[in-house]
């Protein structure tokens, strides 16, 4: 493949009066529909003034020693998008994946991604932060792990001081099958991590996919424990007393199948959890909320469409502080991408479905939300060729 041109000013493609369809606001392409590269991944979110925020990875050329996935991100302002910078990569010959978008307290943006050489696996965890000029060095922040057997899920969260806590999976100082995955808080210090005791209730019980959140000077992390068909939902606040564990198990069915908890903290201050938790052999999309005592269901049923597979899901909150939820629906090849919102008394489908074309697979639906509306972002299959979409649903 030819070198890729760099990231061109994106033009604004649809007027004023073309730009509402269906009830959604069809903004213009993040990417030129010309661009030939590939899209890898997906991920949107605002930064700490709520402007959308989308950042994807593609495959920009095909390099000798098998790298060529870049890292891009662009920031909606209000008429196009505009990039933030070119190939976010600390190593443009490597290979990006799994970005995340993270609101800066200080109004700023980070991304969170793994980067690696295309002949080996990801092995580093990477952080950066968008300054208004550049893209701060990830190198300082690096986490560096032999992920094929440690790192494997992690998330990013930003303390009230614009510095990374990472919730982090690893095998345990023991041997493997003493310790078989734990969970632990990593705080950046100004110059180093510093690490917190592990987080699972038990130690020789698995414990993975941490999701952290500060709200008030506290940190806490929900991580799932247990065999993979047979685990619990936990969300625990780190103390200078050690780790205290809120409430009981989150999920819905004891001891069951769960993936991807997403831990935020609503405009009010509150914790919300989402998380998939198997439902008769499908996904389902559930999100709770901390009443200061112990966790409430949002609902009494999934936000998702009730008996469908759900998929890729994300979390936020609209400019009522609800919460509005997306997800791919439907099996492999066939998959939608569908959002919800939160009234106070059910979950409200927003839109339908919103694929631009109903009939193409669809995954890595993420959303930007927050006081300037709701963005769902996600990548889809058009053409033969993977391409990044989103629409305004709010």
């Amino acid at each position: 493949m030819a070198p890729r041109r760099p990231l061109m000013p994106l033009m604004v493609l649809l007027t004023a009066a073309a730009a509402r369809a269906g009830g959604l606001d069809a903004l213009p392409p993040v990417l030129p529909p010309s661009d030939p590269a590939p899209v890898r991944s997906v991920a949107a979110g605002t930064d700490g003034a709520g402007r959308f925020v989308v950042a994807w990875v593609s495959r920009d050329r095909d390099l000798p020693e098998g790298g060529g996935d870049h890292l891009h991100a662009a920031r909606w302002d209000g008429t196009r998008w505009t990039p933030l910078g070119d190939v976010v990569n600390e190593k443009p010959a490597y290979n990006a994946a799994q970005p995340h978008v993270h609101a800066g307290p200080d109004g700023s943006v980070w991304l969170d991604w793994e980067e690696g050489t295309g002949l080996a696996h990801i092995d580093s965890f990477l952080m950066s932060n968008w300054t208004g000029a550049r893209w701060t060095s990830a190198s300082p922040y690096a986490l560096r792990r032999n992920l094929s057997d440690a790192g494997r899920s992690r998330s990013l969260a930003l303390s009230a001081a614009n510095t990374p806590l990472v919730g982090w999976t690893d095998i345990g100082t023991g041997t493997r099958s003493a310790y078989p995955s734990v969970v632990s808080l990593w705080r950046w210090q100004g110059s180093g991590w510093k690490t917190t005791p592990y987080a699972n209730l038990n130690v020789h019980t698995p414990a993975f996919m941490p999701s952290v959140a500060q709200t008030g000077g506290r940190t806490f992390m929900a991580f799932v424990e247990g065999p993979t068909t047979r685990s619990d939902l936990w969300v625990r606040e780190w103390t200078p007393a050690g780790w205290r564990t809120l409430g009981s198990r989150v999920n819905r069915r004891a001891r069951t199948y769960l993936f991807k908890p997403q831990l935020l903290v609503d405009p009010q201050g509150r914790l919300t959890l989402a998380w998939l938790e198997d439902a008769g052999g499908q996904d389902a999309l559930y999100v709770s909320r901390w009443d200061g005592a112990r966790w409430q269901p949002i609902g009494t049923g999934p936000a998702s469409t009730p008996g469908q597979h759900a998929s890729s899901h994300a979390l936020g909150f609209g400019p009522d502080g609800q919460p509005v939820t997306a997800w791919n629906e439907g099996p492999d090849g066939s998959r939608s991408v569908r959002a919800a919102r939160w009234d106070g008394a059910r979950w409200l489908p927003l839109g339908g479905t919103l694929n631009r074309d109903p009939s193409a697979d669809t995954d890595h639906a993420s959303l930007a939300a927050g006081p300037r509306g709701v963005l769902v972002a996600w990548r889809e299959l058009s053409g033969g060729r993977w391409t990044v979409q989103t629409r305004r649903v709010q």
